[in-house]
């Protein structure tokens, strides 16, 4: 079992560089580049002739609308009739959701306030679990390891932290929270600019830490592989199981950044809209 899996990946962890070989003058970055970066090209396999999308559709969107359809395709079936016998496969998708529930939202948000919310951040969850996943294919792109896909996802929890921030306390103490109370003005006045700046770098930070985790990810596998061709064949004997090693890695970082954002979505959304 375990040398097919390993036989498995080196396979298909050796297709997106086989493009690369076969270039007349190669270009490291470029080759590199070319399967992490956003394009409207697609091409599943080496053999296979490229695939323009239309309409100006790009890969990391059509990654995006694969996640939600993916998703969309597993619940909708698994749920549509309530049961009184719950299959092996409705109880795994359950697990998931009981996961963001117990784990995450309920002991940030509480039980009332979290039975609210639970729709929302365990359909984040999901869907960047889902993202991530279909990224390590090799024959597609992780939307993850664009900053303007990161950094949509992280506006949209800034204007929740906003709106049920004003929401639940009001425009002046919302502000005025963020004054520590009994200090003097100008030191007053001071961490109040900063907890209001610490709001987007909040975002910012959200953005940026599973951008860059994803981006580096599979910036690093490539890296490998590419290393057969431009040093020799027989640096594959080393190439190949770093590359095995790094994407059983990434496996494990395309979970944990998903539970990580949407975790940090949680606490900021619940500190922004909270007396204390």
């Amino acid at each position: 079992m375990r040398n097919s899996l390993l036989l498995f990946l080196k396979i298909f962890l050796l297709i997106p560089v086989a493009s690369f070989a076969n270039e007349a003058e190669p270009n490291v970055s470029d080759a590199l580049f070319h399967h992490v970066l956003n394009s409207n090209t697609l091409q599943l396999f080496p053999f296979l002739p490229t695939i323009t999308l239309p309409f100006g559709i790009t890969v990391h969107l059509l990654m995006l609308w694969f996640s939600a359809g993916l998703i969309l395709a597993l619940f909708v079936p698994a749920f549509k009739k309530r049961q009184l016998k719950v299959s092996l496969f409705s109880a795994a998708l359950e697990s998931v959701v009981l996961f963001v529930r117990d784990d995450i939202v309920y002991p940030i948000m509480g039980d009332k306030r979290g039975e609210a919310w639970l729709p929302f951040f365990s359909t984040l969850f999901l869907f960047l679990l889902a993202i991530n996943y279909l990224g390590l294919i090799p024959a597609f792109k992780s939307a993850t390891g664009n900053i303007n896909v990161t950094t949509a996802l992280s506006i949209i929890i800034g204007l929740l932290i906003f709106t049920i921030g004003l929401k639940n306390l009001g425009v002046v103490h919302f502000f005025s929270n963020m004054y520590p109370k009994d200090a003097p003005l100008p030191i007053g006045i001071f961490v109040m600019i900063l907890e209001f700046l610490g709001l987007f770098i909040k975002i910012g930070v959200l953005s940026l830490r599973i951008f860059a985790n994803m981006f580096a990810g599979h910036l690093a596998i490539l890296s490998f592989l590419v290393l057969i061709f431009v040093l020799s064949p027989f640096a594959v004997m080393i190439s190949v199981p770093f590359a095995v090693f790094t994407f059983t890695l990434e496996v494990l970082v395309a979970l944990i950044q998903a539970l990580v954002f949407t975790l940090l979505s949680c606490i900021f959304i619940t500190m922004a809209s909270s007396e204390h």
